[in-house]
C-alpha cells in the first residue's frame, strides 16, 4: 500500500478539526462573555468563556512568543510527515487531528494574543476542541505505536532456510565423541 493514500485522510481531518475548533471558539466570543458559565449537561460539563495566555491547562502563562514558534515548529513537522504519506489510516486521522489542532491555536494567539477555552469538566482546566484533537491525536498515535501498526505496514520479509541433513561423523557417532580425548 503506497504512502500517499492516506494523504486525503490527513488533510481531510486536518481541515475538519481546524474548522471545528475555529466555528467553536468564534461562538463562545460572540454568544458568553468572558467568565460566564452555562450548563452543557448539567453537572458533568459546562461551556465555560476563558482566554488562556498560556500553553495547555495554563502552563508557561505569558509565553506567547515561544507558544507562536513551537506550533509553527509542529505545524511544518506534521506538513512534512503529511507530505511524506503514511503507510495507515490510524496514522494519518492521529496526525491530521495534531495538525489542526495546533494551526487552530496558534491562529487564536497570532489574531488575539491567547486561545479562547470554553470546555469545562470542572474537575479538569477549561480547554477547547484543539486541545481536544492534540491530545487525542497524540493518544492515537501512542496507542498505534503501542499495538505495533507502524511496524506490520512495513513488508514482512522472510527467509526460508533450507533443511539440510545432518552429517554423520565416523560411522553414526556424533562430533563430540569422536573428537573427545578423554578416552
Amino acid at each position: 500500500m503506497k504512502p500517499s493514500r492516506h494523504r486525503r485522510w490527513f488533510l481531510a481531518v486536518a481541515v475538519l478539526t481546524f474548522i471545528a475548533d475555529q466555528v467553536s471558539k468564534e461562538w463562545v466570543r460572540i454568544a458568553l462573555p468572558k467568565g460566564s458559565s452555562v450548563p452543557l449537561v448539567p453537572g458533568v460539563i459546562f461551556l465555560t468563556h476563558t482566554e488562556n495566555v498560556g500553553a495547555a491547562f495554563g502552563l508557561l502563562p505569558n509565553a506567547t512568543s515561544l507558544l507562536i514558534f513551537t506550533a509553527l515548529i509542529a505545524c511544518a513537522l506534521f506538513l512534512w510527515m503529511g507530505r511524506q504519506g503514511f503507510h495507515r489510516r490510524l496514522f494519518a486521522i492521529a496526525c491530521g487531528m495534531m495538525l489542526g489542532g495546533a494551526a487552530g491555536n496558534l491562529l487564536d494567539r497570532l489574531r488575539f494574543g491567547a486561545v479562547t477555552d470554553f470546555l469545562d469538566l470542572r474537575f479538569w482546566p477549561v480547554f477547547n476542541l484543539a486541545d481536544a484533537a492534540l491530545t487525542c491525536g497524540a493518544l492515537l498515535l501512542l496507542w498505534g505505536s503501542w499495538r505495533g501498526d507502524e511496524l506490520e505496514s512495513r513488508p514482512k520479509v522472510s527467509i526460508a532456510l533450507e533443511e539440510r541433513p545432518s552429517k554423520e561423523l565416523g560411522g553414526g557417532m556424533d562430533a563430540t565423541a569422536e573428537t573427545d580425548d578423554r578416552r
